[in-house]
Order: structure tokens, then sequence, then C-alpha cells
């Protein structure tokens, strides 16, 4: 479940496109590794705490207590500004977290810059987490 969808049960529509499944699919095999190495949780559409009404971003990273470290959402253009405010929800939940939104579409991610409260997007920056040795787009992206 997404952060804007609602997948109640086998079946429900409309669920993400194929290059948003192979996406999270991709930065899971990529990532796990790395993360556990850490002692930490990698799951996705998982929710962000054990109410499993929840808001479930894609791809979040826990640590050992199950606090979100790391969230990720992969989206089309169209719902990227809606995206971007849904996860305004959490960053007040869980300030310390770092956030990342991946546009598949136009290929651009953006990682959530807090200091200044602003999103910072990958064609102007190089973006990475403090949890992964390589740039964010590696991760994501498919070539």
């Amino acid at each position: 479940m997404g952060l804007l969808d609602n997948y109640t049960g086998i079946g429900m529509s409309p669920r993400p496109k194929w290059r948003h499944q192979i996406t999270m699919s991709r930065a899971n095999r990529l990532m796990y590794d790395e993360l556990a190495k850490q002692d930490m949780i990698l799951a996705t559409e998982a929710t962000v705490t054990d109410d499993w009404d929840d808001l479930a971003p894609d791809i979040v990273a826990f640590d050992s207590a199950f606090v979100p470290q790391l969230i990720i959402e992969i989206t089309t253009h169209r719902e990227l500004r809606q995206i971007i405010r849904k996860c305004y929800e959490l960053t007040a939940r869980f300030p310390e977290a770092e956030y990342f939104v991946y546009d598949y579409e136009k290929d651009i991610l953006y990682m959530y810059d807090g200091e200044h409260d602003r999103w910072l997007p990958s064609d102007e920056y190089d973006l990475y987490s403090a949890y992964l040795s390589k740039p964010m787009t590696t991760y994501l992206k498919s070539n």
C-alpha cells in the first residue's frame, strides 16, 4: 500500500504499474544486504508503525526497534506533488528519518532537506543516504 492508495483485498486496483513494482524490487534487492549489516530491517509496503492502518511507504528501512530511518516513495510525475505533501505527514512524526521520492517517469529522485525544508532533485545534486554507500539513484534507476 502506497501513501496515496488503499489496496484492501486481493485484486483491488489501481495497483502500481510494472515500472513502479520493478523499481521497488530492484531497490530492495540492492539495499537489503547493506542495510542488514547495520542491523536495519528493510521492508516494502510496510506500515511505519505496528498500526496496520497507518501510512505504508513503498520502501522503509527500520532500526532494530522498528523506528523508520529511511523512507522511499516511488511515483509517477503526475502524483509527485501529492506524494511529497503526504511525506510531510511522516516528517512531522519521524523527523530524524531520511525521505526520498523517486519520479520514475522523469527519472528524478528527490531528497528532503529538513534543515532548509526543501526537496533536492537528483538532476542538480548527488543524493546520498547516511545508511548506504552509493548515490541513491544507483539503487533506484534501472540504467
